[in-house]
């Protein structure tokens, strides 16, 4: 089954709607080894290290949730 990881991110000290953001952070396509399983149970670690990778995330934004989607996920824009 194919699967796509997806984070929901926040702003820190922001309380407005508006302020969270959706992103895909990775799929079976990019990492084929993932299922939905070890995504609904392994999936906070991999999130954690994402996070402190990317050029606009590591700071001042805080991980809200992820969801782990079956199949192809387009993002909607604001969480």
């Amino acid at each position: 089954m194919f699967v796509t990881v997806v984070a929901v991110l926040c702003r820190l000290g922001t309380s407005a709607s508006g302020a969270c953001v959706e992103e895909i952070v990775t799929d079976s396509n990019m990492t084929p080894e993932i299922s939905m399983m070890q995504c609904a149970v392994g999936a906070q670690a991999p999130l954690a290290k994402w996070m402190g990778e990317h050029p606009i995330y590591h700071a001042n934004w805080r991980l809200e949730r992820y969801k782990c989607v079956p199949g192809h996920y387009e993002i909607k824009g604001r969480a």
